[in-house]
């Protein structure tokens, strides 16, 4: 498998206002964050937002300020993910580590993000269909990029991203801010919402589909092969729409899904890294089997047995990253993997990993390669 060592970005596709906001952030991380700061604690800030917002929209009724604060969360996320690449190729900390962070921060948020819209949404007659679609969206089409990143070792940013972004946070959350919770209920904003998302539902089907000619024009293209990549998710998106989608317990319905598909995402992508071939499913896609022996306990035990589940699911997925960081950082042992500050022995160790220029620690361009 050759992976793209260059760890950047091919043809992205922005319009003018985000490739405004990105090259700002760029500019910001190479001019005013401390040189020895290292790209990974930035992962953390949005992170820790998007578990607090999930906390929230689940545990209280929906207000106003939770609006405001979903459109803060992806702004920030988005930032601070221009940022983090910038600055570890201005002080020479890319590492394939880091390069997976940076990813597992992406489908974690990804997932969370899909749990929170479902919240935060229209809850009457066309609430469902923009569900279903920011689903698909939102984490299929997710796993199903990083497959063909696996196959292909090209890095691609759809605007398909953006575009979720633009309705699902902006539109949603600013319609809200404006107009107050009440307007969830009314019909003409529940149509432009279920429109709106049917548009990035298309606009997402077209961007598969050359994801899909990609693999096709691969060398790891075989029957095997999308087999492998697609019988996971084909069986657990079926299982939670034949058995899980009419439980009274919506919250652990959801979670356990976000967590089977980002475990997908998470070790597709993991196993590209360290050159082995995509698992046929996950330990927490297996653990994910489990809700159907659950289906089967007294009524009264079985919230405790899913919401036991999801638990379990989640500790799993936290120690997978760590064993796979580890095996990560095994690679680049020289660079290592500095949570938050760079030591004062630290030496920028400047291996081929990107076709980006680097920078000086006073922000001044120290090299100039060939964009690619």
């Amino acid at each position: 498998m050759v992976l793209d060592k260059q760890q950047s970005y091919k043809r992205p596709e922005e319009d003018a206002l985000i490739r405004m906001l990105r090259e700002g952030c760029r500019h910001f991380a190479i001019h005013c964050l401390p040189y020895r700061l290292s790209p990974v604690v930035l992962g953390l800030p949005g992170l820790v937002l998007h578990v607090f917002l999930l906390a929230a929209v689940h545990t209280f009724e929906r207000a106003r300020w939770m609006y405001g604060l979903w459109v803060i969360c992806r702004v920030l996320h988005f930032c601070l993910d221009s940022m983090d690449g910038t600055l570890a190729r201005r002080n020479g900390t890319q590492s394939t580590a880091r390069h997976f962070w940076d990813h597992w921060v992406d489908v974690a948020n990804s997932a969370m993000a899909v749990m929170i819209v479902a919240q935060l949404g229209p809850r009457q007659s066309l609430y469902f269909v923009p569900y279903v679609l920011l689903t698909a969206t939102g984490q299929l089409f997710f796993y199903l990029g990083l497959c063909r990143y696996f196959a292909t070792g090209i890095m691609r940013d759809p605007y398909i991203n953006h575009l979720w972004n633009y309705v699902f946070c902006l539109f949603l959350g600013l319609a809200v801010c404006i107009h107050d919770v009440a307007i969830l209920s009314d019909r003409d904003f529940q149509l432009a919402y279920t429109l709106l998302s049917l548009v990035v539902f298309g606009c997402g089907f077209w961007c598969l589909l050359q994801d899909l000619v990609l693999m096709f024009r691969s060398r790891l293209s075989s029957v095997r092969f999308y087999v492998r990549i697609l019988a996971a998710p084909a069986l657990i998106l079926g299982i939670y729409g034949v058995w899980m989608r009419h439980w009274s317990d919506v919250f652990s319905a959801r979670a356990l899904v976000a967590v089977a598909m980002s475990s997908l995402a998470v070790g597709v992508h993991a196993r590209q890294l360290v050159n082995k071939s995509p698992a046929w499913l996950t330990v927490e896609g297996a653990l994910f089997l489990l809700v159907l022996p659950l289906s089967a306990l007294p009524s009264s035990l079985e919230p405790v047995g899913r919401r036991g589940l999801l638990v379990v699911m989640v500790l799993t997925m936290v120690i997978n990253l760590f064993r796979y960081l580890r095996e990560m950082i095994a690679q680049y042992p020289e660079i290592g993997f500095p949570w938050v500050w760079l030591p004062s022995t630290y030496n920028p160790v400047r291996l081929n990993v990107s076709n980006k220029p680097t920078w000086g620690r006073d922000g001044s361009r120290a090299s100039e390669a060939p964009q690619g």
